[in-house]
């Protein structure tokens, strides 16, 4: 048996999530019933990350055991044959004993896409969508420049416990604004991003270009003690996992 890691792209707006559930349409059952087919054996797979239900994936990476690939591109042909429509593996590659999808990576990039104009119904599943008339991008901006750097994320996150004790570090945010077609995107460069931890930060910058809080209001959310989970979730649409990276 070989050793093998994938690429995947997805558009999540009708999974409920990625990690396989019973009788739920899911991204790795999808996967799974697609690869166990190709290669006439039970074939799981390992994630590097959990995306939410309505979460897209731009270059996902999961990593599996089958016999010998000989044809990659034969095999990459016949397998998206099989998966549905809003599925696609890019490239698979045979890599050592030791790699796992997950446990491998050193960090993930993600970006959160959304508009603050008028609606626009051809973009209901690709980006958030917040209809509204004032929006103050440099309180938006000062907010996400708060959680650069390393932090105990406990209340931006609903896991209930964590070996690392919720410390990640955030080396990046890139935030992207057109005023004039009110669109923005916004990237994050980390570590490492638990539960609901981007769509969080989202809630509270967006809290904050609303002028629901104050920009300055971040350090004292991210230091609150005992522990308080934020209750400004963004919209799970918006978000897309970039990239998966890998020492």
């Amino acid at each position: 048996m070989k050793n093998y890691v994938a690429t995947v792209s997805y558009n999540g707006a009708r999974f409920h999530g990625f990690e396989r559930q019973p009788h739920l349409r899911t991204v790795q059952g999808s996967l799974e019933k697609a690869l166990s087919t190709l290669c006439g054996k039970e074939t799981l797979i390992k994630g590097a990350g959990r995306t939410d239900a309505g979460v897209h994936a731009l270059g996902q990476r999961f990593s599996f055991h089958a016999e010998e690939i000989v044809d990659t591109g034969a095999f990459l042909f016949a397998l998206n044959r099989l998966l549905p429509s809003d599925i696609v593996v890019k490239v698979i590659d045979e890599v050592g004993e030791d790699f796992d999808a997950r446990h491998s990576s050193c960090g993930k990039i993600y970006c959160y896409r959304f508009s603050y104009g008028v609606r626009d119904p051809l973009q209901k599943e690709l980006r958030a969508q917040l209809e509204r008339r004032n929006f103050d991008v440099a309180a938006f901006k000062q907010a996400l420049g708060y959680f650069v750097g390393e932090h105990d994320f406990s209340n931006f996150t609903t896991k209930p416990d964590d070996v690392d004790h919720f410390i990640r570090m955030i080396e990046r945010i890139d935030a992207v604004v057109d005023e004039t077609a009110k669109t923005g995107e916004v990237t994050f460069v980390g570590n490492g991003f638990m539960t609901y931890m981007v769509r969080l930060i989202m809630g509270c910058a967006f809290k904050a270009a609303l002028g629901k809080i104050k920009p300055e209001d971040i350090p004292g959310l991210i230091a609150m003690k005992p522990r308080h989970i934020v209750a400004f979730k963004a919209p799970a649409e918006g978000l897309y996992l970039v990239e998966v990276l890998y020492a």
